[in-house]
């Protein structure tokens, strides 16, 4: 398929937050993606193994890398120096296993253990492969998109914080004008009384806040990120974050519009759920992770999308 170069980071920042009030969204963060950024290379990891390797996480003494083979699903845990620590594969039947789908990268919970999100519920883990835990949902996984290569778990303390969907859709459906009035798009788990809860409903800035549209699941895959006690939310196909403080999630802090060159949205014509899939809609403007970093800087990884021109060439 021809122009599907469409990938980008995109470094841009944020302006402080004021977390006890909502702040008005009326201006477009400021870009700096057009000045001159050099990301230099100064360290590098070379780990003795032949298969497809991604970095899953680094722990918080940046002395432990967790990594998986996508060929086998095995995980394996190396060092600072590239020292094959230990090997293992964790899904399956056995009673030490998940075979449940995962719904994202594993991560680090401390610098000795670490955490799979999946469909059942969060596994923990320690780093030499032992089953610690299983964090039953209490609720049925209901996605309408699985990124494997999600960053969508965030570990605060004694709180873990995860896009997990699907409460409530039983009640009120997966999509459509009900589910965008009352679902909510953050779980949170507590490590101590080992419970769920659910938080942020889709914020009044945001386009899926809607009453008059009903928007595609595919628009809506949360995405969520974490610097010391503020929470941030992104949606799949809105350029857009959302800004909360941790100890304040029923009040939204600050919206900011992203600057991209380019985004293509979607647009539904009216409040009623399509009930087939677009295929197009995989092509829209799509934000895969957001990465705050210091300063109130961003890292953005997004495309921007096909035009229906470009789609109908490519295909």
């Amino acid at each position: 398929m021809k122009n599907l170069h469409y990938l980008y980071l995109l470094l841009f920042a944020l302006s402080t937050l004021a977390c006890t009030s909502e702040k008005e969204e009326n201006e477009t963060s400021t870009s700096i993606a057009e000045k001159s950024f050099e990301f230099e290379i100064y360290d590098s990891l070379v780990i003795d193994y032949l298969g497809n390797l991604a970095l899953m996480d680094i722990s918080p003494d940046g002395k432990t890398f967790l990594l998986q083979d996508g060929n086998t699903s095995t995980f394996l845990i190396g060092n600072e120096t590239g020292e094959l620590l230990y090997q293992y594969k964790l899904r399956g039947e056995g009673p030490n296993e998940y075979s449940e789908n995962p719904l994202g990268k594993a991560k680090f919970f401390n610098s000795e253990e670490f955490m799979i999100p999946t469909t059942g519920g969060i596994y923990h883990y320690d780093i030499n492969g032992k089953f610690l835990k299983k964090y039953q949902l209490d609720f049925n996984c209901a996605p309408q998109l699985i990124v494997g290569s999600a960053d969508n778990l965030m570990v605060h303390g004694n709180q873990i914080y995860t896009s997990i969907p699907g409460r409530g859709t039983d009640e009120y459906g997966p999509t459509g004008i009900e589910f965008q009035a009352k679902s909510q798009q953050v779980e949170i788990l507590d490590l101590t009384t080992e419970k769920y809860s659910p938080a942020i409903t889709f914020p009044t800035t945001s386009k899926f806040s809607s009453r008059e549209k009903a928007y595609p699941g595919l628009s809506f895959f949360t995405n969520i990120g974490l610097s010391e006690d503020t929470l941030y939310l992104n949606f799949r196909n809105e350029p857009k974050i959302f800004a909360y403080s941790v100890s304040d999630l029923g009040n939204l802090a600050s919206t900011k519009i992203i600057p991209f060159p380019s985004f293509l949205e979607k647009v539904p014509k009216d409040d009623q759920v399509s009930g087939s899939f677009e295929i197009k809609d995989i092509f829209v403007g799509t934000i895969n992770r957001i990465i705050p970093i210091q300063n109130n800087f961003f890292l953005v990884d997004y495309l921007s999308g096909l035009t229906d021109e470009q789609f109908d060439k490519g295909m």
